[in-house]
């Protein structure tokens, strides 16, 4: 593990790293780009981040960040290491660990199995300022459960309209599972700010009237040439281009989060990720 520097606070070894989970309700809307990429950029600005690639079962970030990885989350899963064995460096001052693609069996973790991941996690949370989890797209119950439990989610969606409705029917169901979340709104390849606009204010204004809940707008990702020419040279888009308009504005959520406090939500404040964990899944 790395040394934190002098810029780093002290806010892991006092409550523990905050836990971001990166979601969305539909494949192919940039979500794992994101992650990296947001990770990346904290990371930059002096943070100790590990990026926990749980895409259970179609992960690619070590793809994104051109990695070789020799033991990945079903290793550790399967009892075939330890997860310290698992972690890798990767470009940009983070680290990573990796998921698996195309294995049936960590798409569908049976009791046994999230106990082993549970078990298996459970010692990065005072080892970084943030914990960064790539969760699956959609909403399968893995998915879910794994987002709840989270600090805060960051809710990746596309102006599309199909991306719209797969993005409220997951906060629908995190809002069922854990009401009071933090759960921010981040558009992604929008082509315009009117584009993006209209957007935020649809989704904002049927999460509120018709659950409740109140998302936190986080930004807006525009859509730009540099972001497909990154991931097909396998090369993260803060380091490839970092003055395009996408990594500039990725660098702005990244400091807006970075601003906040480190605190837990409220009703979330006996234990951290894992006590949440558990308590959402019955354990």
């Amino acid at each position: 593990m790395h040394e934190p520097t002098s810029q780093q606070t002290d806010a892991a070894a006092r409550k523990g790293a905050h836990v971001l989970a990166v979601s969305s309700g539909k494949g192919g809307v940039g979500k794992s780009n994101i992650a990296v990429n947001l990770g990346i950029a904290l990371a930059q600005r002096g943070r100790r981040v590990i990026l926990l690639d749980m895409d259970l079962g179609l992960a690619n970030d070590d793809i994104l960040l051109d990695l070789h990885a020799e033991k990945n989350l079903s290793d550790v899963i399967n009892g075939r290491g330890p997860i310290e064995e698992a972690l890798i460096d990767a470009p940009g001052g983070l680290l990573l660990l990796p998921g698996a693609s195309g294995d049936e069996q960590l798409a569908n973790l049976n009791t046994e199995q999230r106990e082993k991941l549970i078990e298996a996690i459970e010692g990065l949370e005072g080892q970084a300022d943030y914990l960064i989890i790539d969760t699956g797209a959609g909403i399968a119950e893995n998915t879910l459960a794994i987002a709840a439990a989270a600090d805060d989610v960051l809710m990746v969606t596309t102006p599309e309209p199909t991306a719209m409705l797969d993005a409220y029917a997951a906060i629908k169901l995190l809002h069922q599972r854990a009401a009071g979340h933090h759960i921010h709104l981040l558009v992604n390849m929008a082509r315009n700010p009117r584009e993006a606009r209209q957007t935020i204010l649809r989704l904002s204004s049927i999460s509120e009237g018709f659950i409740g809940e109140h998302l936190l707008r986080e930004g807006v990702i525009p859509y730009h040439p540099a972001v497909g020419e990154a991931v097909r040279h396998r090369h993260p888009l803060l380091l490839a281009s970092p003055e395009s308009p996408p990594a500039r504005a990725i660098n702005t959520i990244a400091e807006r989060l970075d601003q906040r406090p480190f605190e837990h939500r409220p009703h979330h404040s006996e234990g951290g990720f894992i006590h949440r964990l558990l308590t959402i899944l019955g354990g």
